[in-house]
């Protein structure tokens, strides 16, 4: 009798210096400030202090910058193809996303860090994450997030 088990990575935080262009790029586009080292510091310190929690349906729903939650069906996997290949068309060869090695990553239940949220006036920004997002939903996952809070 073969022995089913749920798919799902090991969520773990994120790498913070990985992905630090993209916490530039959130403080200038979502809070609209200067990406100094002192606004940095701020936001990657303020991530340190965050931990790993689900992401509710209500959360992932409002959530800005991404089209995992309304444009990737559950349980629909090419959704999440069809919008990684537009997405990747975008963008230079050496960014692109490689969905299929993050998928297969999914399914042997590997280390996944956990997309990253920036929560300001209410308002729900993905800093990064957004690939993981979509193939979570496309495989009915729950994702674990880290959502930082910028005052």
């Amino acid at each position: 009798m073969r022995e089913s088990r749920e798919i799902a990575p090991e969520w773990v935080s994120p790498s913070l210096e990985n992905e630090r262009g993209e916490i530039e790029r959130a403080i200038g586009e979502f809070l609209s400030e200067e990406s100094t080292e002192e606004n940095i510091s701020r936001i990657v310190h303020m991530f340190e202090q965050a931990s790993l929690s689900d992401l509710s349906d209500e959360e992932w729903s409002v959530l800005e910058n991404t089209d995992s939650f309304h444009g990737v069906r559950a349980g629909h996997i090419e959704d999440a193809e069809q919008f990684n290949e537009e997405q990747n068309q975008a963008l230079k060869p050496e960014d692109q996303r490689d969905l299929k090695a993050l998928l297969a990553a999914f399914q042997e239940g590997a280390s996944m860090e956990a997309p990253m949220i920036l929560k300001h006036k209410g308002i729900l920004h993905l800093v990064s994450g957004n690939t993981r997002l979509m193939i979570a939903r496309a495989l009915n996952i729950r994702p674990k997030v880290v959502i930082g809070e910028a005052d």
